[in-house]
């Protein structure tokens, strides 16, 4: 039974919608780049193996580390680093999932094989994403 375990040293970036043009539909940079560091990542780690195969339920655990803004104060700050503050602000969580969902294709035959998921953000000074996905067990 295979586990993926990955931690993305990146500050977390949500998947954009495609945007339309005088020149046609493209999508947003920052997404692009990101997907394509997280394929990277996966290569590096896995070469690209499909550690799930088709119609094998998977259970994601998805853990969003977002930058703490500056200019708080120093009190302000260390809630923050201490994750007692959670960033209940945009971008959507769902956003920032299906933009690891994506980048993590090559993991499994289809993203529609994950049944069950624990998604959170918080605010920490090393921003990043950890992620589990593992195979669902009753």
């Amino acid at each position: 039974m295979a586990d993926l375990h990955l931690t993305i040293n990146e500050i977390p970036v949500p998947a954009s919608r495609p945007r339309v043009a005088r020149w046609g539909t493209y999508i947003a940079e920052p997404y692009k780049s990101y997907k394509k560091y997280i394929e990277a990542l996966y290569a590096e780690k896995y070469h690209n193996e499909q550690l799930f195969d088709r119609g094998i339920p998977l259970v994601a655990h998805i853990h969003f580390y977002r930058p703490i803004q500056k200019g708080l104060s120093k009190k302000e700050h260390a809630r923050r680093a201490n994750h007692e503050v959670k960033p209940a602000i945009k971008p959507d969580l769902d956003n920032y999932e299906k933009a690891i969902y994506d980048g993590l294709k090559k993991a499994w035959f289809d993203d529609g094989q994950i049944v069950k998921h624990e998604t959170e953000k918080d605010y920490d000074e090393n921003p990043r994403t950890e992620i589990e996905v593992r195979e669902w067990t009753k």
